[in-house]
């Protein structure tokens, strides 16, 4: 194909050889004196079949291309101005199409990172008609589930957990680990880098052993194969080495360092192996067995679900169970924002596109004379638009090499400035698929932009008319009214997520977060209630004398609290679901800033050994006592039914704690010496700037106990604006 003279001279030469056998066979036969002028004579044209040879060949359609190629690159250079409005408009279109689209097949696309992804699946319990969904699951439920089912291949357990991490140096860093069974690593097919994985021997015996993440064994051992069957302190308490995971591996949490057995925990002797049906902690991960469907499965775990709420009703187990694909549960959040994303680019890119073909059309008004010229030599209607195709596409590819850098310079602030909880976002790169994305959509946009020029060219001047007609003033004008309407698409859009954003800036969070700083205090295992008491109380203490402090408290979790699943009210049936439940301590209410609207807060007599107590916020009792006041009503948790009824002692204003887009849930407060926790934020109402005292604050908190973990001090506002940052993301792009 490429070697076009050789291919040309082989043909002539076996033309000249026919003519020589013909001649011969001439003067041997007929004795003809001219046996070569009348063999060429019998032959015909020997001209004509050469360019017939030529013409039904490769040989034209690739020196077409070349001529055209090599003019289209002519006018690159003579019309730079024109030429480089057009590449860059392109590239912009094309750079944003290839930068999303980076970002969708690292989150999307790309399968995850285990054997057989697509089998894998997470397993809820639920109550959809309360509410109730994405459930946890108790021991026991879970050992019917294994048992029960036939359609999956194996299940696995695993429950996050926070510990301290014994530093040498200073005090203990708070880390996550992932409590697994012994299966859940053969089950994703992940095998150590370093080391091996524990089996189910030790996992039975409780042993403590653990994994390391690749990043920990990084910085606390160097990368050192030396760490293997050395001891990690862990809460006080020493576990072996025995393996180094991948740098790529996280599941099933983004900031795991490390994996043990869920039997070696000291809260499985304390809390975990005798916990009834009720007490729904676990995560449930399962891989559907080879013949089975996600229809079959999802059909068989609803049977089993109803079979034990049936057999099991005073264990109020929920009566539904979700069969969720991994990557679904993934990428479920961020999916449809993302698609919606991709269309908002692509739509830019046919503005782009809209822009070049009207710029194109223009600019052929100029060149009526080079195509009158061709059309004089004979050049066909085919011949003139496959010229015009191949500028656009020459104008197109340059738009997409620039559109390849801006791509990857887009990625990259993505992936820096998203929000750190969309799955695998660090992932995201330009590589092989996006490239060739990058040329699909290039050439999308040659054809897109290209072809109503060289259409309408072709017509034009073949059938004799002039490039400036009325027919391509009007395709010029219905261009620019296309732009205008896909763009007024796009800005209403914008204009609309711009407002919804501004509605939820403006959402009344029911306290005060200005001047307002919170900080997690990890006691973790190890002391006593009465000591976990002491401490926290000391600690307000300390930080309310700092200057510039006008109040502190604590609470359990600020801007986070889960539902219980139900509540019982003295004298009425059981109410799913229960309200959201926290301890507190100190001026907890005065230094958020949220009212108490009737009754009192705790006081110094509500002991441990004192009737228990609880302020209740207004969807509580508008939930539990309408049109009642709740003030002396009582109430308690199924899993307390053996403790004092509880009294509601006040009523507070509502706060936004679950999101500022999600309405307020009913909650109740405890007095944490009638509820003691390990883990509190100490939250700190300040008189100027709150962040420039967070250093002082936390010096002040550290000072007390050199063993209680490294924590972080944020302002309340700096949380509220990681609550709102997909949206905050997704409205700015």
């Amino acid at each position: 194909m490429w070697r076009r003279k050789r291919s040309l001279n082989d043909f002539s030469d076996e033309i000249r050889s026919h003519l020589e056998h013909e001649a011969d066979d001439l003067r041997t036969t007929g004795g003809h004196a001219d046996a070569a002028g009348e063999a060429r004579r019998a032959f015909g044209n020997i001209t004509r079949t050469r360019e017939a040879f030529y013409e039904h060949g490769r040989l034209s359609i690739r020196d077409s291309f070349t001529r055209d190629l090599r003019h289209a690159l002519r006018l690159f250079r003579r019309r730079p101005a024109l030429s480089g409005v057009i590449v860059l408009t392109l590239a912009i279109g094309i750079g944003a199409n290839s930068a999303i689209f980076g970002l969708i097949n690292a989150v999307l696309l790309r399968p995850l990172p285990y054997r057989e992804p697509q089998n894998l699946a997470m397993l809820w319990s639920q109550d959809v008609a309360h509410g109730r969904v994405e459930g946890r699951v108790s021991l026991l439920n879970f050992a019917d589930w294994k048992r029960k089912s036939h359609s999956f291949e194996d299940m696995t357990l695993f429950i996050g957990q926070t510990f301290l991490l014994g530093n040498r140096n200073g005090p203990p860093e708070r880390m996550r680990s992932a409590r697994v069974s012994a299966n859940f690593l053969p089950m994703l097919g992940i095998e150590p880098v370093l080391g091996r994985s524990f089996t189910t021997s030790e996992e039975s015996r409780g042993e403590r052993v653990v994994l390391l993440s690749y990043s920990l064994w990084q910085r606390n051992f160097g990368g050192s194969a030396d760490a293997i069957g050395a001891d990690l302190l862990m809460d006080g308490r020493k576990s072996r080495i025995i393996g180094v995971m991948p740098a790529s591996f996280q599941y099933p949490f983004a900031d795991t360092q490390v994996w043990e057995p869920l039997t070696a925990h000291p809260y499985w002797a304390s809390r975990d192996r005798d916990g009834g049906r009720s007490a729904s902690n676990w995560y449930v991960l399962a891989r559907l067995g080879r013949g089975s469907s996600w229809a079959q499965a999802q059909g068989e775990m609803e049977a089993i679900a109803q079979q034990l709420a049936a057999q099991y009703p005073e264990d109020r187990n929920l009566p539904d169970i979700a069969v969720v694909p991994l990557d679904v549960q993934t990428t479920a959040r961020i999916e449809r924002p993302l698609l919606v994303l991709f269309a908002s680019v692509f739509l830019m890119l046919l503005i782009a596109c809209a822009n070049v073909a009207n710029l194109l059309l223009a600019e052929g008004s100029a060149r009526e004379q080079e195509f009158s010229l061709r059309r004089a030599l004979g050049a066909s209607r085919v011949t003139l638009a496959w010229q015009l195709l191949i500028e656009s596409l020459v104008l197109c590819m340059a738009g997409g090499a620039i559109g390849i850098p801006l791509a990857a310079l887009s990625l990259k602030a993505l992936v820096a400035f998203g929000p750190r909880d969309i799955p695998r976002l660090a992932e995201a790169h330009i590589d092989p698929a996006t490239l060739l994305f990058t040329l699909g959509v290039s050439t999308l946009a040659a054809l897109a932009s290209g072809l109503w020029p060289a259409f309408r060219g072709g017509i034009s001047f073949t059938r004799g008319r002039q490039w400036n007609t009325p027919g391509n003033r009007r395709l010029r004008n219905a261009l620019v009214a296309a732009e205008f309407s896909i763009a007024l698409v796009l800005l209403a859009g914008a204009g609309l997520m711009i407002k919804s954003f501004l509605r939820l800036s403006a959402v009344e969070p029911g306290f005060q977060p200005h001047n307002l700083l919170v900080m997690r205090v990890d006691l973790h295992v190890g002391r006593t209630a009465d000591q976990q008491v002491a401490y926290f109380r000391d600690a307000i203490d300390r930080v309310q004398a700092l200057p510039g402090v006008r109040s502190a408290g604590a609470i359990e979790g600020f801007l986070r609290s889960d539902p219980e699943e139900a509540v019982e009210i003295e004298g009425r049936p059981m109410q799913r679901p229960g309200p959201s439940e926290d301890s507190i301590e100190g001026a907890f209410f005065t230094t958020s800033g949220i009212a108490i609207e009737r009754g009192r807060v705790f006081t110094t007599q509500d002991r441990r050994d004192s009737p228990p107590v609880a302020i209740v916020n207004q969807a509580a009792a508008r939930a539990y006592w309408p049109g009642e006041d709740p003030i002396g009503k009582r109430f308690r948790f199924p899993s307390d039914t053996a403790k004092p009824w509880v009294t509601v002692v006040g009523v507070a204003g509502d706060m936004h704690r679950q999101g500022l887009e999600n309405e307020t849930v009913p909650q109740v407060f405890f007095p944490l010496a009638q509820q003691t926790d390990d883990m509190m934020e100490i939250l700190v109402r300040t008189s100027s700037d709150a962040g420039a005292l967070g250093p002082l604050v936390r010096a002040t908190v550290q000072s007390i106990d050199n063993s209680v973990a490294k924590f972080d001090v944020l302002s309340v506002e700096q949380q509220l604006g990681e609550q709102t940052s997909d949206r905050r993301f997704q409205t700015l792009l």
